[in-house]
């Protein structure tokens, strides 16, 4: 019986975390982030085209690479058929259980490095009370991918713990999963992996002057690599294989710019009650210097390192890298939390057991406090212009979608707003090419012709004052009122066919 209830506390943060989830489901009628249409669209692109690493629709007619395993994109089609809905509807459904698993794979995780479920508990609920969690109930392939991710690490740990060679071979399926799933994930968990091993490696060799770990620990990287390239390679030996050639398929295998983000901004995203409890963890983590309390500092630290890579001229999201900092700072913090609570136990139980629940009350609360806002769902892009919605789609949005839906499907469509675009790729699965946001003035009829475009659209929306008549900025194509009327375009071969309160379509003639 006591089995079954320690079991039953492994399951109380993913249950939490499954009903924040769901009540972001239920209010909001649209998957949550932008970067899911672009998941459906590829979605789309496997359903008609099979296995394959091109994608003929986006930037029409040349098409594009696919820079995306297809493990995440195959579940969505999976789900649509079996439950015979849309993959709008789809990427809703399993925004909970993405959110759940991911809480439930950092319960468990937690639980096990410190031997400890009440330690599992805390670091459930604590991963969501951070600001930067309100991005893990985005239906995302990066959140598939980080239900398994904390299990790679932890498995490895296992390795070194035991000298169990399953471990490590365990630990390298996980990730070669991962790296079915999402390329920066998987990048994110061999950078770990690797700083971690070599970290462990040190600290051996200076505590315990050991220097048999320096084989252990080639032994148990080299399993790891090699059992996770086995199975990355089912996708990404062909998708490199087809990038060597040239052709128009293979993988794009890095950012092509960075997004900064200040250090002085990591305290909001990640949560005071984070930060504060993880430099309390910190405390006998330090003092103890044990293999399980270097391998959760070396993971904190690697993610650190990563989140600031653009020093060493590697581009990197800063703001999406933080969630990987948030999973084994949530663990340390829990531990912060257990050990507060037992020095004060020592003095006086009632007081020890009342801070336990209020903390984890509070970060329940700050979990429901984050999901519960419009924020959630409120995603933008910056531009020189300022910040532009981009999601959830509006009204005329839909509309447009719905008016291209019952159009002819030939032709190419070209609009001023990238993200527009995605969402009306996404909606219609019509072929879009970027030579409108692309250019500062509007196309000549020869370059329309020339990429197939035979409608362009224009966002109504983005009009801006300044000494110019369009100006590109983002991917974006900005104009100004008092210079032109984008309603009344005069162009001999454009022809005014569609027009709602934030767009307008013109016909090539």
């Amino acid at each position: 019986m006591r089995n079954l209830d320690q079991r039953v506390l492994y399951i109380i943060p993913s249950f939490i975390v499954f009903l924040m989830a769901l009540m972001v489901t239920f209010r909001h009628p649209w998957p949550v982030g932008w970067d899911i249409f672009y998941h459906i669209h590829l979605a789309k692109v496997y359903m008609l085209k099979g296995m394959t690493f091109f994608d003929p629709v986006y930037n029409a007619p040349q098409g594009n690479i696919i820079n995306y395993p297809p493990v995440f994109h195959m579940t969505l089609l999976l789900l649509a058929y079996l439950f015979r809905i849309n993959m709008f509807d789809v990427a809703r459904l399993v925004q909970p259980f993405l959110a759940c698993l991911v809480a439930l794979s950092t319960t468990v995780v937690a639980s096990r490095f410190y031997e400890d479920k009440i330690t599992g508990l805390a670091a459930g609920l604590i991963l969501f009370s951070g600001a930067i969690a309100m991005r893990l109930v985005s239906p995302l392939p990066e959140n598939l991918a980080l239900i398994f991710l904390p299990l790679s690490i932890y498995f490895y740990y296992d390795f070194f713990k035991g000298d169990k060679l399953l471990s490590s071979f365990i630990s390298g399926v996980l990730m070669g999963l991962v790296a079915l799933i999402h390329p920066a994930a998987t990048f994110c968990l061999g950078f770990a992996i690797t700083f971690i091993t070599a970290g462990i490696t040190i600290t051996e060799l200076y505590f315990k002057r050991d220097v048999s770990i320096i084989k252990k620990a080639l032994k148990g990287y080299l399993v790891l690599i090699m059992s996770a390239g086995l199975i990355a390679a089912l996708w990404w030996v062909p998708a490199f294989y087809f990038k060597s050639t040239g052709g128009p398929g293979g993988v794009s295998t890095s950012l092509q710019t960075s997004r900064n983000l200040s250090i002085m901004k990591y305290p909001d995203l990640l949560g005071y009650t984070v930060i504060i409890l993880s430099l309390i963890g910190l405390i006998p983590s330090l003092k103890r210097s044990g293999l399980r309390d270097r391998f959760i500092l070396l993971w904190v630290i690697s993610m650190f390192i990563l989140s600031k890579a653009y020093y060493l001229g590697i581009n990197v999201i800063t703001y999406r890298v933080l969630i990987y900092i948030m999973i084994p700072m949530s663990i340390l913090a829990a531990h912060g939390l257990r050990y507060t609570a037992e020095m004060i136990k020592i003095k006086n139980k009632n007081i020890a057991g009342f801070l336990m629940i209020a903390v984890l009350v509070f970060a329940v609360f700050q979990g429901f406090n984050n999901l519960s806002g419009t924020e959630v769902v409120d995603y933008g892009a910056m531009s020189s212009h300022g910040r532009i919605k981009i999601a959830p789609p509006t009204p005329s949005e839909v509309e447009l979608a719905e008016w291209f839906s019952h159009q002819d499907k030939r032709g190419t469509v070209s609009m001023s707003n990238y993200f527009a675009a995605g969402f009306i790729m996404a909606y219609t699965n019509r072929p879009m090419n970027p030579l409108l946001y692309e250019s500062p003035e509007i196309p000549q009829r020869n370059e329309l012709v020339k990429n197939g475009i035979v409608f362009l659209v224009f966002d109504k929306r983005l009009k801006v004052n300044g000494n110019f008549t369009f100006d590109t900025s983002s991917n974006f194509l900005f104009y100004n009122p008092s210079r032109v009327d984008i309603s009344q375009l005069e162009y001999s071969y454009l022809e005014k066919v569609y027009e709602n309160s934030d767009f307008v379509v013109y016909r090539v003639v």
